[in-house]
């Protein structure tokens, strides 16, 4: 059976570049499992993914809250009252000491923080 000279050609070139990408995506695959360093990468790799997971969620959370510091009048008056210490005025403010502060309060020399 006779076969063409360029049908032979281009056999030859498919089978070359065939040969070309398993020795490509090959070679680099076979190095890299033999390296000692390569579970401690993947380690690494996993706690990185785990520390990026952390961080989204809690961009997550911080978006919420900002959206509800936008919109949410208790959320905002909740802030106001408990990070900044704001009353209504004439508002009667009864704080009540921990176990922790109390007993700070009663060892230093006035009485009183």
């Amino acid at each position: 059976m006779h076969v063409a000279p360029a049908t032979r050609r281009w056999g030859t070139r498919l089978a070359l570049a065939v040969a070309v990408a398993i020795a490509t995506c090959y070679v680099p695959a076979a190095v890299l499992a033999r390296d000692p360093r390569v579970p401690d990468l993947r380690g690494q790799a996993e706690e990185l993914e785990r520390q990026i997971e952390l961080v989204e969620r809690h961009n997550r959370q911080m978006t919420r809250e900002i959206e509800a510091l936008r919109v949410d009048v208790a959320t905002i008056e909740r802030r106001a009252r408990a990070d900044l210490g704001m009353v209504y005025p004439n508002e009667l403010v009864v704080r009540l000491e921990d176990g922790e502060d109390a007993a700070a309060a009663k060892a230093s020399p006035g009485g009183a923080p």
